[in-house]
């Protein structure tokens, strides 16, 4: 029979874990460390306090505390899946062996699914798509259900560089959409919306691997009609707000820049025209470049077209869920980055200055 310390310990890990699952982590910091006033070695508590450590970037004490939970509860299928989640942020082949041993020992298909993933994504990392494949081979979309599991599916796959059964997968999701239909969409029940533009908007990524260009904008356009008829995102900037960034954004470059810039507007616009989209752009582009680099203008004796910098307000916004810090970063950064374009730079360029 347990003892009301241990009754105590138990209580006192869920209400720290329910605490991280709302993005509370001062609230997990107080609830495990009452637990760990009772048994600072239990497995629960090293095991939540490693989770608490990876989000304060202490990566390495992390990895040490959830050791120790795995060293004392081997075969607790739940810290083992902890132990993988935080291994692979650092050691691919850990966080491998981990989801292994709790794949063989788990009970519950959720924790199978958890798994298996993490295995996938530890394949991935070790650059050995063939290995995530066969992992993600376990797992039946018969007996799946969860919409948003069924995505992480997908995209596993999609990223195993098996963008076919990556669809097939997709597809569960996207049956119950009124849109129009191309080949093998069936009827069905209508499905949260998010969940269905997410699905679209994979597909397109599907085919683009395929090399189908016209599934992939089909997939996109449909991407680009449900994102638009989505509620607006629960953090938004005003427009005084977003011009502030943008100004501060270009204050960063060189001041000879700036005069190369007087004549290119930065436009904000929610979504990409649907003319982007119908000619192959990504519906969920955060900001695009249109007209003619710099160093080709005097070739052509001035500009070719208008110049113009875009950026889409609510794909950033929807990008970044409800972190401002993370909005305004990101802003900052499609600003710059679309800026490097009109001067001429390519991708390998903006990696190297970190704007990719």
């Amino acid at each position: 029979m347990a003892s009301p310390r241990a009754d105590r310990l138990v209580t006192l890990v869920e209400a720290s874990i329910a605490r991280l699952d709302e993005g509370d982590v001062e609230g997990a910091e107080q609830k495990i460390a009452q637990a760990a006033r009772i048994d600072p070695h239990h497995p629960d508590v090293l095991s939540v306090q490693a989770s608490i450590a990876a989000l304060d970037g202490e990566l390495e004490r992390a990895l040490e505390l959830v050791a120790k939970a795995v060293e004392r509860a081997p075969e607790d299928v739940g810290i083992l899946i902890n132990a993988a989640d935080l291994a692979l942020l650092a050691d691919p082949e850990t966080a491998l062996g981990y989801a292994r041993r709790a794949a063989e020992l788990v009970e519950e298909e959720d924790e199978l699914i958890a798994a298996v993933l993490i295995m996938a994504e530890s394949h991935l990392a070790l650059e050995d798509p063939a290995a995530a494949r066969e992992a993600l081979a376990e797992l039946s979309s018969a007996v799946i259900d969860d919409a948003a599991t069924i995505l992480d599916v997908a995209h596993a796959y999609l990223a195993a560089e098996d963008p076919t059964t990556a669809e097939l997968w997709l597809r569960r999701l996207t049956s119950g959409q009124p849109a129009e239909r191309d080949g093998g969409d069936q009827g069905g029940e209508a499905i949260d919306a998010t969940i269905a533009a997410d699905a679209w908007h994979a597909i397109g990524q599907c085919r683009e691997a395929k090399g189908d260009r016209d599934g992939m904008i089909h997939a996109w356009r449909e991407t680009r009609r449900l994102d638009a008829a989505l509620p607006p995102p629960a953090l938004s900037l005003s427009d005084d707000e977003l011009e502030e960034i943008a100004t501060s954004a270009l204050q960063e470059l060189p001041a000879e820049v700036h005069a190369h810039l007087a004549n290119v507007p930065i436009l904000v616009d929610d979504l990409p025209g649907e003319h982007l989209v119908q000619d192959g752009w990504d519906p969920r582009l955060l900001g695009i470049f249109e007209g003619t680099p710099l160093p080709e203008q005097s070739a052509v004796g001035g500009a070719a077209s208008v110049t113009t910098i875009h950026i889409y307000k609510t794909n950033l916004e929807r990008f970044v869920g409800d972190d401002r810090a993370a909005l305004v970063d990101e802003i900052r950064i499609t600003i710059l980055h679309e800026t490097a374009h009109y001067f001429g730079l390519d991708d390998d360029d903006l990696a190297k200055l970190g704007l990719d």
